[in-house]
């Protein structure tokens, strides 16, 4: 059996990618442009807004870990099926599992993916995981200053392991379990940032005191870190939200790996050259 692993360059797609060649499967790795990939698999560039370039990257492919991209998901689909694809596993958000989803244009880029995978003739597992651990990786600035910055310190959120993530995958793509199912992903706690600063002063050895900003501080510094616009507000409302009430936790990671969710202290542990 052979597995496609797109978006192999991010930090879910490499995770998903080493735990696949860790099982011994047959794996190839795609980016849309090949040659930018390190990896110890075979490689196909693969651009899924380009159809084009998709029936090379499918040929002999059995499932397939797919990345949410609403633009040309039709003809993935059908690229997919000429293939002879059985099960596509993707990364969706845990944004189509919130009760305000219609009214979440992050939702709606997943939710369109979902349909069409839903619709299509081959199986499909939604993998739905909140808060992911590496946005922390967009402190960097803030811990290099001595002090982060965020508007909702409170908020409580059960941040992922980008390995948990892999390891849910890739027993998922080996086995062909779960098929036709929503999978809401977590760490095993929910964490404010301002416990989440104060796991990383400890690893990290240094004091980190937290700022808190406004919303309107917070969005602002958002995109000027290249977010699109109307995406700071929304995410700033459910920062609001699990300021009051802690993101939901799940125990899914265990049930379908068998070993429980890592922490976030193993996550900085784990990524600590990230922040040197």
């Amino acid at each position: 059996m052979t597995v496609l692993v797109t978006g192999a360059r991010g930090h879910v797609g490499r995770a998903v990618l080493d735990a696949l060649v860790a099982a011994g499967q047959d794996v190839r790795a795609s980016s849309r442009d090949a040659t930018t990939l390190d990896v110890p698999t075979a490689k196909v560039s693969a651009d899924l807004e380009d159809p084009s370039t998709l029936d090379a990257a499918l040929d002999g492919v059995d499932s397939v870990f797919l990345y949410t991209r609403p633009s040309g998901i039709e003809g993935f689909v059908k690229a997919a099926e000429a293939a002879g694809v059985r099960h596509v596993v993707l990364l969706s958000s845990g944004a189509t599992l919130e009760p305000e989803s219609a009214q979440s244009r992050i939702a709606a880029l997943h939710h369109a993916v979902e349909r069409a995978l839903i619709a299509a003739p081959f199986g499909e597992t939604r993998l739905n995981p909140g808060a992911f651990a590496t946005n922390v990786l967009g402190w960097r600035a803030d811990i290099a200053s001595g002090v982060v910055r965020t508007a909702y310190p409170d908020s409580r959120v059960g941040a992922i392991h980008e390995k948990d993530i892999g390891d849910v995958a890739a027993k998922i793509l080996a086995d062909g379990s779960h098929v036709g199912e929503a999978l809401q992903l977590s760490g095993p706690e929910p964490l404010s940032f301002r416990e989440q600063a104060a796991v990383l002063a400890d690893v990290l050895g240094k004091p980190l005191p937290v700022e808190e900003l406004s919303p309107e501080e917070a969005a602002e510094r958002m995109v000027a870190l290249g977010w699109p616009p109307e995406v700071p507000p929304e995410v700033l409302r459910a920062w609001a939200r699990t300021a009051r009430e802690p993101s939901v936790v799940t125990d899914v990671v265990r049930e379908v790996t068998g070993h429980a969710p890592r922490t976030f202290r193993q996550w900085v542990e784990d990524h600590r050259a990230d922040f040197a």
